[in-house]
C-alpha cells in the first residue's frame, strides 16, 4: 500500500519511460490486494479500544511532528506556529484509504461472525487477539505525510530526471522499507512505553520515549535560543540538520539512562541540563552572538566568573527551578518507577557499548573528511555535510542553519588548519630565505630596535566607540581624548574576528601575529586548542628577556589557561587579581569591575626607568554587564533599541567616558618618563549589548574595533586606517622605526599587501598571504621544518 501510494506521489504529473510505467502499473494492480489484506487483518481487531489507540497516536504523531516542523522554520520570520491550518497542521493525505479499510474490516467482520464463526481459521486469529492492525494503519498514515513523502522523493529524485528505473526501484524501495520499519519500531516501543507508564514499570521502552522527548525538547530549545531571521541559499535549516540533532541529543540521554539505570534520577537530572543548556545558550548568543560551544566547558572551572554574566534575578530563576526538581525527585523517587531499567549486567554493558560504537562512528566519518566532504550515501550525516560548504561563515550562521551539536561534531574533529597543498621542508626553506633578505632590505632604512623600547599592551576590554553604530546618539563626546589622541599617531580600526567576547583569541593574535582567519574556523579558543600543539611560539614578547615581561589583568590567572600559557611565554611576573603570587594593587572599581585607572597605576607602579620591559595588559571596566550611574549627563539609544538595550548603551558609554579620561591621564604621566615608552592600545570587540538590527545597513561595524599606537618621545603617524589585529606587530614595528626578523619581516609584507583591507590581492599580495600560510602550519601542526633556521624569529646582529 505505501509502495503504491509513495510511488504514485513521485512520478504523477512526470512524462517517463515505459520501465516506470510498468512498474507503476503492477503496484496499481497489486494495490486491491494490499487494501483488502490490511482489511481483513484490521477486521480481527475492531474493538473501542483500538480506534482509540489509533486517534491517539494519529494527535500526538500530528503535534510532535508540527512541532518539529516549527523547530525546522525557527529561522524563518513569516512563520506562525499559531496558524495550524496555513502550515497543514493536520495531515490527512492517508485518511481516504484509512476509511476504505475500516469499512471493509467492518464488512469482514460482519461476514466473519454470519457465515464463518466456526471456522478454524476465524478461531485461531480470534483466540489469539489479531489486535494490532491499528498500528499498521497509524503507520500508513504517517507514510503518506506530506513532509515525509518530499523527503523520501528527494532520495530518488535523481533517479526521476535521469528516467534510471532499475536504480529508482532498488533505493525507493529500499528506503520506503527502511523508513517504514523504523517508524514501525518507534510506533511500538512508544505504544509500549505508555503501558510501561500507567503500570509504574521503567523499562528500556520507555527510556527510549523519553529520551526521544527530551532530544526534541533541548533541539528546539537550542535552536529557538540562537535562531535568525532570514533563509540562507533558499533554506530555512539545511537538510538533514534537525535529525541530526534529535539523534545527536537521543544518544545522549539515552546513554544516561543505562549508566545510571534508573528512571527518575536519569529524567531529573536530564531535565536540569536541558534547563541550564538552553539559558547559558540563550544568554551567550545574546552576548557574544555564538551558542555553546564545546571549549567553553573550560569555563566550568570560574563558575563565579559564569555567574557574573548573568542577573542576579535569573540566577535566582535558575536556582528555584533546580531545588523544585530536587524536590519532585525525592518525591517521585520512592513511589514511582523505582525498578531498575534494565536488570542484567551484559545487555546493560552491550547498550553502552553499542551507544559509544554508534557516536564513535559518526566522529570517525568526520575524521575520515576530505576536501571539506565526508563519504556519499551515509544517511543524514552526507546530505548535512556536504549540501553547500558554509563553515567560513562561523559558529553563528552553522549553529543556526546546520544546528549546534553539528558545530561541536565538527569542534570534535577537525584539524586545527588544512594543510596547504605545496607544504613541504623545500618550501619552508624557501621563505626562510626569502624573508631573510627582505628583513634586510627593511633594515636598511630602519635605525632602531624594538628591544630599546619599553612596549606596553593594552587590550581595552569591549573598547569600541559606539558612534560609528548606525541610529546610536550619544548625549556627549564621549572620547573626545582618545579621538584626538588617534587623530595625532598611528591609528585607525582594527579588526574583530567576534562580538561580544573572543577576547583570548584577539590576544593571542597581537601577541603572535598569526591570524584568526587561517585557522579552521571551527576552532574557537587559541590558547587552549592551538597553543598546546604550537612548536614554536611567535610572541613580540620574546624580544625581551623573562624578567622584562610582566602581565596585567585584574581577573583570574586560569581563565583561558592564561597562567599556563604566560609561563610558556616567559612572563616572569603575572598580576591578576587572583590565582597569582602578585596581586593588583590598591583596586577601585568603576560600575562590576575593577577600573582602568587602576590597572594604568598598576602599569606605572611596575614600570622600571632603567630597563626596558614588555606589558601585556588587558583592562575589566567595560566588561558586561554594564551598570553604573554617573555621569547621568551621558544618555546613549538606538533606533529600534528596547528599554534595556538602551539602559545598556548609556550605562557603557558612561564607562567609555571614564577610559577616555584614565587612558589620557596615563598617557600624560608616561610623557615624563625618560625612558622611550611606546603603547599600543586596542579594543578586542563590540559590547554584545546591540540589538541585531543595528548593524544591518553595515554589518563591518559589528567587528570593528579601534586602535592606536603612540609613544611619549618620538611619535609619528602611520597611515594603516583598517588593519587586521594579527597587523598590530608590523604596525608597532614601523611605528617605532625599528629593525625586523626575518618574520617580522614577512608580517610587514602582509599588513602592507595581504592584510584586510585590500579588497582584492594580486599575484604578489597572494603569494605573500600563501607564505604566511605555510610558516603558520609549519609551526602550528606541521613538522616545525622553521626551527632548523635559529635566527628566523630573532633580531639580526
Amino acid at each position: 500500500m505505501n509502495l503504491v501510494y509513495l510511488n504514485h506521489y513521485f512520478v504523477s504529473g512526470i512524462q517517463l519511460g515505459e520501465g516506470f510505467y510498468s512498474f507503476s502499473h503492477t503496484l496499481a494492480m497489486l494495490s486491491p490486494i494490499g487494501v483488502l489484506v490490511s482489511a481483513w487483518y484490521l477486521s480481527f481487531g475492531l474493538k473501542k479500544q483500538s480506534f482509540i489507540r489509533l486517534g491517539f497516536g494519529v494527535v500526538v504523531y500530528w503535534i510532535l511532528v508540527y512541532f518539529i516542523k516549527w523547530t525546522r522554520n525557527l529561522n524563518n520570520p513569516d512563520f506562525n506556529p499559531l496558524a495550524l491550518n496555513n502550515n497543514h497542521f493536520f495531515q490527512t493525505n492517508g485518511f481516504l484509504i484509512t476509511g476504505v479499510i475500516i469499512i471493509l474490516a467492518f464488512l469482514f467482520r460482519i461476514l466473519q461472525k454470519t457465515f464463518f464463526k466456526e471456522s478454524s481459521l476465524v478461531t485461531f486469529f480470534n483466540k489469539n487477539s489479531f489486535s494490532d492492525g491499528y498500528i499498521f494503519i497509524l503507520l500508513f498514515i504517517i507514510m503518506t505525510d506530506a513532509e515525509l513523502l518530499q523527503i523520501i522523493k528527494s532520495t530518488v529524485e535523481a533517479y526521476l530526471n535521469l528516467n534510471d528505473i532499475r536504480n529508482y526501484i532498488k533505493v525507493f524501495i529500499g528506503n520506503v522499507i527502511i523508513v517504514q520499519v523504523l517508524f514501525l519500531l518507534v510506533i511500538r516501543l512508544s505504544y509500549k512505553a505508555i503501558n510501561d507508564f500507567k503500570n509504574n514499570k521503567a523499562t528500556f521502552s520507555l527510556t527510549v520515549v523519553t529520551s526521544l522527548l527530551l532530544a526534541v525538547t533541548l533541539n528546539f530549545g537550542f535552536q529557538f535560543g540562537i535562531k535568525g531571521d532570514s533563509d540562507l541559499l533558499g533554506k530555512y535549516i539545511f537538510p538533514g540538520a534537525t535529525l541530526y540533532q534529535i539523534l545527536f541529543f537521543y544518544f545522549i540521554f539515552q546513554f544516561f539512562y543505562l549508566f545510571i539505570n534508573r528512571f527518575i534520577l536519569t529524567s531529573i537530572l536530564s531535565i536540569i541540563l536541558i534547563i541550564i543548556a538552553i539559558f547559558a545558550n540563550l544568554i551567550k548568543f545574546k552576548m557574544r552572538s555564538e551558542p555553546i560551544l564545546v571549549s567553553d566547558l573550560v569555563w566550568l572551572k570560574e563558575l563565579s566568573l559564569l555567574l557574573g554574566f548573568i542577573s542576579f534575578k535569573l540566577v535566582l530563576i535558575l536556582m528555584v527551578l533546580v531545588i523544585i526538581t530536587f524536590i519532585l525527585f525525592i518525591f517521585l523517587n520512592k513511589r514511582f518507577f523505582n525498578n531498575k531499567i534494565i536488570n542484567g549486567v551484559n545487555w546493560r554493558i552491550l547498550g553502552l557499548l553499542s551507544i559509544i560504537a554508534i557516536m564513535g562512528l559518526n566522529f570517525w566519518t568526520f575524521l575520515k573528511e576530505k576536501d571539506k566532504t565526508i563519504q556519499d550515501n551515509i544517511p543524514v550525516i552526507s546530505t548535512l555535510n556536504n549540501w553547500n560548504d558554509i563553515t567560513w561563515m562561523g559558529f553563528k550562521t552553522n549553529s543556526q542553519y546546520r544546528s549546534v551539536s553539528y558545530v561541536w561534531t565538527k569542534q570534535l574533529t577537525k584539524k586545527i588548519m588544512e594543510e596547504p597543498t605545496d607544504y613541504s621542508e623545500k618550501s619552508i626553506e624557501e621563505i626562510a630565505k626569502k624573508y631573510t633578505n627582505r628583513a634586510k632590505e627593511i633594515n636598511k632604512n630602519r635605525k632602531n630596535d624594538i628591544q630599546n623600547n619599553t612596549i606596553i599592551y593594552i587590550l581595552s576590554e569591549g573598547f569600541a566607540d559606539p558612534n560609528r553604530i548606525d541610529g546610536v546618539e550619544i548625549s556627549t563626546d564621549i572620547l573626545k581624548n582618545i579621538n584626538q589622541i588617534k587623530s595625532q599617531t598611528t591609528s585607525g580600526l582594527m579588526k574583530s574576528d567576534f562580538y561580544g567576547g573572543g577576547t583570548a583569541n584577539l590576544e593571542f593574535q597581537t601577541l603572535t601575529g598569526l591570524p584568526y582567519y587561517n585557522y579552521n574556523p571551527v576552532i574557537s579558543a587559541l590558547y587552549t586548542e592551538v597553543v598546546p600543539s604550537l612548536k614554536t611560539f611567535p610572541s613580540i614578547s620574546n624580544q625581551f628577556s623573562n624578567k622584562e615581561r610582566l602581565v596585567i589583568h585584574p581577573s583570574g590567572a586560569s581563565n583561558y589557561s592564561r597562567n599556563s600559557v604566560y609561563r610558556k611565554l616567559g612572563f616572569e611576573k603575572q598580576i591578576f587579581s587572583e590565582g597569582s603570587n602578585d596581586k593588583i594593587k590598591d583596586p577601585k572599581f568603576v560600575g562590576v569591575s575593577v577600573s582602568d585607572e587602576t590597572v594604568y597605576n598598576n602599569i606605572l607602579n611596575n614600570i622600571k626607568p632603567e630597563e626596558n620591559q614588555f606589558f601585556s595588559v588587558i583592562t575589566m571596566q567595560n566588561h558586561s554587564p554594564w551598570s553604573v550611574g554617573k555621569p547621568t549627563n551621558i544618555i546613549a539609544t538606538g533606533n529600534d533599541f528596547t528599554e534595556q538595550e538602551n539602559k545598556s548603551l548609556t550605562e557603557y558609554s558612561r564607562l567609555l567616558s571614564y577610559t577616555d579620561s584614565a587612558t589620557k591621564d596615563f598617557l600624560d604621566k608616561l610623557t615624563k618618563l625618560e625612558n622611550d615608552v611606546t603603547v599600543v592600545f586596542y579594543g578586542d570587540h563590540l559590547p554584545g549589548l546591540y540589538s541585531t538590527n543595528a548593524f544591518k545597513s553595515n554589518p563591518n561595524s559589528q567587528y570593528q574595533t579601534d586602535y592606536f599606537i603612540w609613544s611619549n618621545h618620538k611619535n609619528s603617524k602611520l597611515e594603516y586606517d583598517y588593519l587586521n589585529s594579527s597587523d598590530l606587530i608590523a604596525a608597532l614595528y614601523e611605528h617605532t622605526n625599528s629593525r625586523v626578523t626575518p618574520y617580522y619581516a614577512l608580517l610587514t609584507d602582509v599588513l602592507n599587501y595581504a592584510s584586510i583591507d585590500k579588497a582584492k590581492l594580486d599575484k604578489h599580495g597572494k603569494d605573500i598571504k600563501h607564505d604566511l600560510q605555510l610558516l603558520q602550519y609549519d609551526i602550528s601542526v606541521g613538522k616545525n621544518y622553521i626551527a632548523k633556521d635559529e635566527k628566523f624569529f630573532s633580531n639580526e646582529d
